[in-house]
């Protein structure tokens, strides 16, 4: 005689087992949509002070407490945290870019590491010619007890000639990531106002 065993699931335990598998994967798609949807996201900086507004991606972070207007950094980024920096110095009748250009040229040289100009040249945003210029810099950590690499750290300072100030919006990135982060930062740029 021949026997036949019967599994002990019921069709509703099947059901439920159906039911989770598909309620499992429906709410990470559901989680995954959401974070692509903050992600893609920006908000707003205004500093009333400055004059200044700009949309920013929502996952970075703004410090006000330095030498500049803002620093809008990526806190995910691993080791140079990606940043863009705007700054406003004074700039009287006789003030060119090329003096603001080489006033931030000598600060650099004796602040960071191996740095050097790239180039300057104009660019077109938003209709306006603005003067860009390029640089790369070595950045190491000065703590001893960390180990790591030094990173090459990719730049561009755009300095925008307002009246009687200089605007310098500053981009800053690890050399690896900085053309992937580039889109983002033109998109700062053309968002800024001032």
């Amino acid at each position: 005689m021949t026997q036949v065993r019967r599994s002990d699931l019921t069709r509703n335990d099947r059901f439920g087992v159906v039911l989770v598998f598909f309620l499992t994967a429906g709410a990470l798609g559901l989680g995954l949509l959401l974070r692509q949807g903050t992600y893609n996201q920006t908000w707003s900086y205004a500093s009333r002070e400055a004059g200044i507004e700009a949309e920013y991606p929502s996952t970075w972070l703004v410090d006000e407490e330095g030498p500049y207007v803002a620093r809008i950094r990526d806190p995910k980024a691993r080791p140079f945290k990606t940043q863009y920096i705007v700054q406003v110095v004074p700039a009287g009748g006789q003030t060119s870019v090329r003096n603001v250009l080489d006033n931030l040229t000598l600060r650099r040289s004796t602040d960071l590491a191996g740095y050097r100009v790239l180039n300057v040249e104009a660019i077109n945003v938003g209709g306006a010619t603005l003067t860009e210029m390029r640089f790369a810099f070595v950045d190491s950590d000065p703590n001893p007890f960390i180990q790591r690499l030094p990173v090459v750290v990719l730049g561009r300072d755009v300095v925008i000639l307002d009246g009687d100030r200089a605007i310098i919006v500053t981009f800053m990135a690890q050399e690896n990531k900085f053309d992937e982060e580039l889109g983002d930062f033109q998109q700062f740029l053309s968002s800024l106002r001032y």
